[in-house]
Parts: C-alpha cells; structure tokens; sequence
C-alpha cells in the first residue's frame, strides 16, 4: 500500500471510531448540552433570569424537590422506587408545623426527619427483607402515610406563629438562602458519597446485578434497605423546608412533586432499571427542570403547558437513554 493510502486511511479509521463513540458521547454529554442551551434561549428571552436574585429564588424554591431526588437517585441506582414520596413529604411538613406550635424548631425539625427516617425504614425492610415488589410496597405506604396526615390535620392546616420557624426555609446568609446552601451540600457530599466510596460502589453493585453482588459479599439487603432510609432522610428534610418556608403545612401539601423528583432523577439519565447513573446528572436534570419550569414565567408562557412539556421531556429521556444504551452494548 502506497504511503497516500495509508494516509488516506487514517481519516476513514478515525471517523469510524468517532462514529462508534457517538452514542456514548451522546449518553454522557447530551444532557449538559441540553442544560446550556436552555440556559441560553431563557437568557436571550429575559436577562433577568440570570440574576443573582432570580437563581437565589430558585435554588430555594426547588431545595425540597432537588433534595429529595438526592435520595430517589440511590433508590434508583439499587433498582428500586420510591412512590411514597409525596405522601411522606406531607407528613414530615405536618410533623414539622404541629410540634413547631409548642416547641423550639430544631425539636419541630429533628421530629420531622425521624418520623421521614422511620417510613424509609419500613419501605427498605418490605422492600429489602420481605421483598415485595418496590412499586407495590411505596403505593401502599403512600397511601397509609396520607391517611395519618389527614387523621393529624383533620384536612385543616397547621400555623406556626414563630419567626424563628421560617429560618430553616425563608431565612438567608449573605443574601443565599440557607435552603439552597442545604440543597448544595447534599449534592456534593452524597454524589462523593456514590462516586468515591466503598458504600456507592456497593449501590452500583446492586443495581447493576443483585445475585452477583450477593455472592460477591455485599450485603445487598442491608444496601437495599439504606438506599430507602436515605430517602426517608431527605424526604423529611424536605418536608422541614416546605413547612419552614410556609409557616404552616396541611396534608397532601404537593402530591405533584413526585413527578418533580422522578423527572429531575431521570432526565439526568439515571437509568430506571438501576446501577447506572451519577449525582452529578441529578444536578444537571435539576437544572432543566428548574430552567424549564422558570423560564416558563420570565416567558410569560401558560403555565398549563408544563405537563405537557415535562411529560414529553420523560418519555423523550427515557426513549434516547434506552436507545442509546443498546447502541453502546451492541458495541
């Protein structure tokens, strides 16, 4: 072969190669790019959605959804689910408001995320140790969770009269709501958590594949069951902010926000079927939701379009991860 073929054959290899890397490059980058572009058109649409007042706002506005997707994150890399979510979420708030009434916040708040801790104990053992199904078990306690919510408020709403209460929530340092400050911790020390510890590569262990994990030695029923308390952790966390950032809570608070958490988890292309995924995707899937959902009121756009657009955003992310995934394991 003459030295021009040989040279003329270097492209040829190099753009087969590329084309063979596409779909993984696709898979880990894709949703960065979708974030900046975002980014960019509701920048261009209205300034004003980068100023510093605005991404304080938001950051706040979405600290109890984002934090929750923290947890939902782990439950989804062990392959599990979590629809207990918004039922909890209510009831931690509850919690928070009626013992903030008659005693310090911190006891309100520390009250709160036990009883958030206490309900991720009981989905992780029937998920876990008793092993039914995690669609079916957080169905079930979502709805005993709501009944004691309505049980406690009678339907009514829970008013805390103390300006210490909203601190947690509404209160800021330097202008940064400590709410936002909390969101940002949990992202960056539980995606260390999953990226740099013996405990997350047990997550993606379990995930990836239960049986091999357990004869490897992992305890994979224990792994299953803290992914859930984790879970209960943020959810009454969460539950804190809302209550916090209100003054007051009532049962079914938001139940929509559990399609929040799942959105923001799985367009950051953590995989539903478990053991792929980052903290960091979380992140940025907060970012297009949060974008999405913001971008809609500087834009003046109907709000009704929401469910619309957050609903194909799912089936879109869902339709291109499975796509994408096949075309890397065809490789």
């Amino acid at each position: 072969m003459s030295e021009v073929n040989l040279l003329a054959g270097r492209p040829a290899r190099q753009t087969a190669g590329w084309r063979a890397q596409l779909p993984t490059l696709i898979r880990v980058y894709g949703i960065i790019l979708t974030l900046v572009l975002l980014l960019t058109v509701v920048t261009i649409g209205n300034p004003a959605f980068i100023s510093q007042q605005n991404v304080f706002n938001m950051a706040s506005q979405w600290a109890p959804a984002g934090i929750m997707a923290v947890g939902m994150t782990f439950v989804i890399l062990t392959g599990g689910f979590d629809l207990s979510v918004a039922s909890a979420y209510s009831l931690c708030a509850v919690v928070a408001a009626y013992v903030g009434q008659t005693h310090a916040p911190s006891i309100a708040f520390v009250a709160a995320i036990a009883v958030g801790l206490l309900f991720g104990l009981v989905n992780g053992i029937l998920v876990a140790v008793v092993r039914i199904n995690p669609f079916i078990t957080t169905v079930g306690s979502g709805f005993i969770i709501n009944g004691v919510a309505l049980v406690m408020t009678q339907n009514a709403a829970f008013l805390v009269d103390n300006e210490d209460f909203g601190i947690l929530g509404a209160g800021r340092w330097h202008g940064v709501p400590y709410s936002g400050m909390l969101l940002v911790i949990f992202l960056v020390v539980f995606g260390f958590a999953l990226a740099r510890t013996i405990y997350g590569e047990a997550i993606y262990a379990v995930g990836g594949n239960y049986e091999a994990s357990r004869l490897s030695g992992i305890r994979v029923r224990a792994v299953v069951a803290s992914a859930y308390v984790l879970m209960g952790g943020c959810v009454g966390l969460a539950g804190c902010i809302a209550a916090s950032q209100l003054s007051s809570a009532q049962a079914n608070l938001d139940p929509g926000i559990i399609f929040d958490v799942l959105t923001i988890v799985v367009v950051g292309g953590t995989s539903l079927s478990g053991g792929s995924g980052a903290m960091w995707r979380t992140a940025v899937g907060l970012g297009i939701i949060a974008t999405i959902s913001n971008g809609f009121v500087l834009l003046d756009i109907s709000p009704y379009y929401q469910s619309i657009i957050k609903g194909s955003i799912i089936v879109a992310a869902l339709a291109l991860d499975t796509g994408l995934t096949r075309l890397v394991r065809a490789k």
